[in-house]
């Protein structure tokens, strides 16, 4: 595999998971590329828990919808965020019942929060590792791959 992203040894000094931000600025910029099966899982994985960490469960289903939700649930499985996914599980049952509507301004997002909310949330915040530590963990040589280290 050729690598797709790059990162100085000074940004990586400065912060130990440059390498990861940077194959996610790729894949961000590269829609076709998030659903390679080389990048699906990691891709998946980090926009659940990026949604998630800024703003909640129902953060992540007004922005993705729910027909990705059973194969976000597989892909944290097969990374070991199994405690994550089974509260991703239990969220999705519960956003099923809720028929979250189509949300077209942060107004409506607001009185939508204020009405609505998964009590998961709490408990998803104190999950430990973490799922970017996970994704570093299950992905460390790939990275190696996927991201340069210049000069």
């Amino acid at each position: 595999m050729d690598t797709v992203a790059s990162v100085t040894k000074k940004e990586l000094s400065e912060d130990p998971r440059a390498k990861l931000w940077a194959l996610i600025m790729y894949l961000a910029e590269n829609v076709e590329a998030q659903s390679s099966e080389q990048f699906r899982t990691l891709w998946l994985t980090y926009i659940y828990d990026a949604q998630v960490m800024n703003g909640g469960h129902l953060q992540y289903f007004v922005n993705k919808g729910l027909d990705e939700t059973e194969e976000t649930i597989a892909a944290l499985i097969a990374i070991g965020a199994k405690e994550q996914a089974l509260i991703l599980e239990e969220c999705f049952k519960e956003a099923l019942q809720m028929n979250i509507p189509k949300i077209n301004t942060l107004q409506e997002y607001s009185s939508l929060a204020e009405a609505s909310s998964f009590s998961q949330d709490s408990k998803y915040y104190s999950v430990k590792p973490e799922v970017l530590e996970v994704l570093e963990a299950k992905f460390g040589s790939e990275l190696d791959d996927w991201v340069e280290v210049c000069s």
